[in-house]
C-alpha cells in the first residue's frame, strides 16, 4: 500500500511546521511529508551551491532552499562564481569544483542564452567554456559527484546549452540532472520555464515558482534546482551505499508522470516524488548467502515455529529492485501451515519398524512438523527415529489403552533457506483410548516439540559499503501440544483438534480393505 508504513499522524506532525507551511502547496507537490515521516533529513551529504555567494540575493535564496524542511541536516556550502552576476572565467568556475572536493551534489542554479541543441561536440564546449572546466566536470563524475542544472528561464521549448553537457559529455550520464520549473499553483510548467526539451532523459521537474525563503519570495528554475538537490540528499542518507547513478536512475523511475505519458519533451521524467523514492521500488527480494536471490513471499511454517519466530521477533529486512535493503515486522510475513493431522494420517506411509521387546517398539516414522517453505524453506517430510511403548488393560467391559512414543531426528533444510541448520529435534506424543463394544473414545496429544532448536542466519540491512548485514538468530523450537478428541464406531473415527497456534480441525475417517 502506498504510504502504508506512515500513520496520519506523523504526516500531519510533518506538514504542521512553520517550515513546512512556507511552501505548503510546493511540499504537497513532492510528497515532502512522506520522507520527513520516514526521518530523513539528508545528514551526512554535502551540497555545494554553486552560485552568487550568500552575500547576494540569489545565492542566499538558492542556498536556502537547499538547507530547507527536506533535508535540513544536509551540509550546504556556498561556493561563490559570480559577483553582481557577473561570472569569473570558465577556468576559474572549474578550479572550484575541484576545491569543492568533499561535494557529493554540485547545484548549479545558472544558465546561459545559448539553447541545448546548439552544443554538438566536446571540443566546441572546451571552446566555448574551457578546459579545466571540462576535465573537472569529469573529476567530480570520478568521486561519484551529481551536478543538478536549472534549465533556464527563456519560456523556450529546449533547455539551457549547459543543461546539455551530457549529449558532449557522456561520462556525465548517471551524475547530472536537468530541472525544469512547475507552477503549484497552475498545475503546470511554469510560464518562464524553459522545457527539458533534447535533455528529457536526464530531466525532472519540481516547483519552482513562488517559494518562501524566510526572507523573500524566489520564482525561477533556479530555485526548482536547489530542491531536486535537497532530494538527492535525502535518498544518499537513507540509502548510503547507493552510486550516483543508481540515485538519479531511481529518482527519474520515481517520478510522478506529467503531460504525455511516459518520458516527454515537456517535463522529462516527471514530478519529483519523495514519496515514491523512500519506498520499495519492484518486487520484493529476499538474499541469500550463497549469492542467490528468491522474491520476497509469505512463508508457511508449522504453527509452533511460527509462534516462536513471531515471539523472538527477530530483526529482518528485504531489498527492492535497486538492492535498497527495507526493514520490516517477520510477523507480517510469516502464517501458520497447520500439520493437519487428519490429511496426516491419510498421506502418511506406515511406520518401519526395525525392532520390538515386549510392549516396546522401536523404528523409523516420518513427521512434518519442522515443514516450512518460500525463504523458510525446508526438505521435509523428514524420518525420525522413534521409541514406542503400547499397554492395554481390560476393566470389566471396557478395554483401556494407552500409547506413547518418543522420536529424536534433525530436519533437512534447502540451499534456498533461511534456516541455516536445526539441532537434533525431540518430539513426544501420548494417547489413551476406552473401548466398549463397537464404541472408542480417545484423548491424545498428537506429536508436539519437546527439544531443539532452529538457527536462522537473517538479511537485516545493508553497510555503507554496500555489503549485506546477516544476523543469527536462535529459536527455541518447544511450544505447546495440540490436545485431540476422537469418538469412532466401527471403522468410522471424528476427531477435533485443538491447535494452540493454528486453525483447530475436525475430521471424519472411514478405513475399509477391498479384497479381489
Amino acid at each position: 500500500m502506498v504510504g502504508g508504513d506512515v500513520e496520519s499522524i506523523q504526516l500531519a506532525n510533518a506538514t504542521n511546521t512553520d517550515e513546512y507551511a512556507q511552501n505548503f502547496n510546493q511540499y504537497n507537490d513532492i510528497r515532502l511529508a512522506y520522507s520527513i515521516a520516514r526521518g530523513y533529513t539528508g545528514r551526512t551529504t554535502n551540497i555545494a551551491i554553486l552560485d552568487a555567494g550568500l552575500d547576494s540575493w540569489h545565492g542566499s535564496a538558492v542556498a536556502a532552499i537547499a538547507s530547507g524542511p527536506i533535508a535540513p541536516n544536509a551540509t550546504v556550502t556556498s561556493y561563490k562564481i559570480a559577483y553582481n552576476m557577473d561570472f569569473i572565467p570558465y577556468s576559474e568556475i572549474g578550479d572550484t569544483i575541484a576545491s569543492a572536493s568533499d561535494a557529493n551534489i554540485y547545484n548549479a542554479s545558472w544558465s546561459v542564452p545559448m539553447r541545448a541543441t546548439e552544443l554538438h561536440s566536446r571540443q566546441q564546449l572546451i571552446n566555448l567554456t574551457d578546459e579545466n572546466f571540462v576535465n573537472q566536470l569529469s573529476n567530480a563524475v570520478e568521486r561519484d559527484a551529481i551536478f543538478v542544472w536549472a534549465a533556464g528561464n527563456d519560456s523556450s521549448s529546449q533547455s539551457s546549452a549547459l543543461s546539455a553537457l551530457p549529449v558532449v559529455m557522456p561520462e556525465l550520464h548517471g551524475h547530472f540532472i536537468n530541472v525544469v520549473a512547475w507552477d503549484s499553483e497552475t498545475q503546470s510548467l511554469a510560464d518562464y520555464s524553459n522545457a527539458c526539451g533534447i535533455t528529457s532523459d536526464w530531466c525532472i521537474t519540481a516547483p519552482g515558482t513562488n517559494l518562501d525563503t524566510g526572507k523573500s519570495i524566489a520564482t525561477g528554475t533556479s530555485f526548482a534546482a536547489p530542491i531536486v538537490s535537497a532530494a538527492l540528499a535525502v535518498i544518499r542518507e537513507a540509502f548510503p551505499y547507493m552510486q550516483a547513478s543508481e540515485i538519479t536512475e531511481l529518482l527519474f523511475e520515481t517520478a510522478r508522470d506529467l503531460g504525455t505519458p511516459g518520458v516527454d519533451a515537456i517535463y522529462g521524467h516527471g514530478m519529483l516524488d519523495l514519496e515514491r523514492a523512500t519506498r520499495p521500488v519492484g518486487a520484493p527480494l529476499v538474499p541469500l548467502e550463497n549469492g542467490t536471490w528468491q522474491t520476497l513471499q509469505p512463508a508457511r511454517v508449522s504453527g509452533v515455529i511460527a509462534h516462536n519466530i513471531k515471539n523472538a521477533n527477530p530483526q529482518f529486512a528485504y531489498f527492492d529492485k535497486y538492492g535498497r535493503a527495507f526493514n520490516t515486522d517477520i510477523s507480517n510475513i510469516i502464517s501458520v501451515k497447520n500439520p493437519g493431522q487428519g490429511f496426516h494420517r491419510l498421506r502418511a506411509p506406515d511406520d518401519i519398524n526395525i525392532a520390538k521387546f515386549g510392549n516396546i517398539k522401536m523404528g523409523l516414522t516420518e513427521t512434518d512438523l519442522e515443514l516450512g517453505d518460500s525463504f523458510m524453506d525446508t526438505a521435509g517430510p523428514d524420518w525420525f527415529g522413534f521409541i514406542g511403548m503400547s499397554n492395554e488393560f481390560d476393566i470389566g467391559r471396557v478395554t483401556l489403552s494407552q500409547n506413547a512414543r518418543v522420536t529424536f531426528g534433525t530436519p533437512r533444510i534447502t540451499k534456498n533457506s533461511l534456516i541455516n541448520n536445526f539441532s537434533n529435534i525431540y518430539t513426544a506424543s501420548l494417547g489413551v483410548d476406552a473401548t466398549i463394544g463397537n464404541w472408542t473414545f480417545g484423548i491424545s496429544v498428537p506429536d508436539t516439540i519437546v527439544g531443539g532448536e532452529m538457527n536462522l542466519r537473517l538479511p537485516i540491512g545493508r553497510a555503507n559499503n554496500g555489503a549485506i548485514i546477516y544476523n543469527n538468530y536462535t529459536i527455541d523450537m518447544r511450544g505447546r501440544p495440540s490436545i485431540e478428541y476422537s469418538i469412532s464406531y466401527k471403522s468410522i473415527t471424528a476427531s477435533f483438534v485443538d491447535n494452540p497456534y493454528g486453525t483447530d480441525e475436525f475430521f471424519i475417517l472411514t478405513r475399509g480393505r477391498i479384497a479381489f
